[in-house]
């Protein structure tokens, strides 16, 4: 029988080398850095039938919804409401290397 190990041990060792909790936040806010609206929601621990009740539409429009190309940003807004999410824009611009960005407002300014 081949020698095997419970993934809570090899978890354990991991964790216990150097730097590892460092390395793994790292890694963990990387991969939130780019997030598709399935993975949002399924690590939020929504099912499609429940935020499609709360958004009074059908679970196969919230599949269509996650799996769009081009989204309005109204629709996207109320996708992300009920995930207690709000919707923010940025430009993101390079400049010689350097890679910054600008928060975009959309419609006019509130007086």
């Amino acid at each position: 029988m081949p020698d095997t190990k419970s993934f809570r041990d090899l978890h354990d060792q991991v964790l216990a080398r150097p730097g590892a909790e460092e390395r793994l936040a790292a890694l963990r806010k990387e991969t939130l850095a780019e997030i598709g609206l399935y993975e949002m929601r399924k690590r939020l621990d929504w099912s499609q039938s429940g935020l499609a009740t709360e958004l009074g539409i059908s679970q196969a429009a919230v599949s269509q919804l996650e799996n769009a190309q081009d989204l309005t940003l109204s629709r996207l807004r109320k996708y992300l409401e009920p995930l207690g999410a709000r919707l923010r824009i940025l430009a993101v611009f390079e400049d010689e290397g350097e890679e910054y960005s600008v928060p975009i407002r959309v419609g006019r300014k509130a007086s």
